[in-house]
């Protein structure tokens, strides 16, 4: 799926472990086989022929395949306990990971059900830690996340970079975050799902400029590469602190534009972040440094070096999980 990250981590996985086998189920087949009705409940309520359409496709893809010793599955939502029951042999290693929330959005009953099944759990999401413990989770692995090497990195130079970038869903705050930078005839680039009615309303003021409903892979990286500063305006929606972008941004060779807490400060200083509280002092600082382009350059490079010597990559991300689970590479 367009934006997706698991087939990225499925080939860094093959990269690392070199296996003699290695066999991928791509779920988005029987997923998109299955009726449009049927899809649309299946991922509202985690049931329904879409479910059954999942699990009966990755039977009949695993039938004549070997024993595994790892088996790694990615946001496990539509995978039944009696799948991985039959799945999890005497020395088979069975890994679930999900960069998205587990317990506030995406919720799944059958994940809940299969989740004391798996031997480890690997969470992106510090503040769902307790959840996975109350859930019956054997052993629950953070990490964060993180940047693709191979995609996210600069694109332009500072000279060919101008105004302000991001790329996210819509919501309110973010609305008016991106208005007071607009009104104060400061240009940003935006893109995402929801920011249709937003552009609208704009669509005679030449400082804002609507990309579309989604940017991905290599346009998406080459979008955030030519602005000077990129929002990571946190969601509303859950109590997240950090996501991709904040990875991203930087990586792509742009200042990351960060709200303030306590877990962005474990990777970033002053130095390498353009940190915020509030509106008032996002926009102040955003016009300071884009009148200041010396300094905005040292701030760019900073935090380009942090994140790519800081193993912020998801192949390292990989490595040390895979370390911790006592994977030999």
């Amino acid at each position: 799926m367009p934006g997706c990250t698991t087939r990225m981590r499925g080939a860094y996985l093959q990269d690392l472990l070199k296996p003699a086998a290695f066999f991928v189920v791509n779920t988005d087949i029987p997923i998109y086989s299955t009726p449009r009705l049927f899809r649309s409940f299946g991922w509202r309520y985690y049931r329904g022929p879409l479910v059954a359409n999942v699990n009966t496709y990755i039977r009949s893809e695993l039938k004549d395949q070997p024993d595994f010793d790892i088996v790694w599955i990615d946001k496990g939502v539509f995978i039944e306990p009696g799948l991985l029951a039959d799945l999890k042999k005497s020395n088979t290693l069975l890994v679930h990971f999900t960069p998205d929330t587990a317990f506030r959005g995406n919720r799944s009953k059958l994940f809940n059900r299969a989740l004391p099944l798996y031997d480890y759990c690997i969470t992106t999401k510090s503040f769902e830690l307790d959840d996975y413990k109350k859930a019956g989770a054997h052993k629950i692995l953070y990490c964060t996340q993180g940047y693709d090497p191979q995609l996210h990195k600069p694109y332009h130079d500072f000279a060919e970079k101008k105004g302000v970038v991001f790329i996210g869903q819509q919501e309110a705050w973010r609305e008016a975050a991106i208005a007071k930078l607009v009104e104060k005839k400061i240009g940003v680039t935006v893109a995402g799902a929801g920011w249709t009615s937003f552009a609208n309303k704009y669509k005679n003021n030449p400082h804002l400029q609507y990309k579309g409903c989604g940017l991905f892979h290599e346009e998406y990286a080459k979008t955030i590469s030519a602005g000077l500063i990129g929002l990571g305006l946190l969601s509303r929606k859950f109590p997240e602190k950090h996501t991709t972008r904040t990875f991203e941004i930087p990586a792509c060779g742009t200042a990351l534009a960060a709200e303030d807490n306590e877990e962005t400060r474990q990777f970033y200083t002053d130095e390498e972040v353009l940190y915020f509280t509030g509106l008032a002092e996002m926009t102040e600082k955003i016009e300071y440094y884009l009148h200041h382009k010396a300094l905005l350059n040292t701030l760019i490079e900073n935090g380009h070096n942090k994140v790519v010597r800081g193993g912020f990559d998801y192949p390292g991300i990989l490595k040390k999980l895979l370390d911790k689970m006592g994977v030999r590479i």
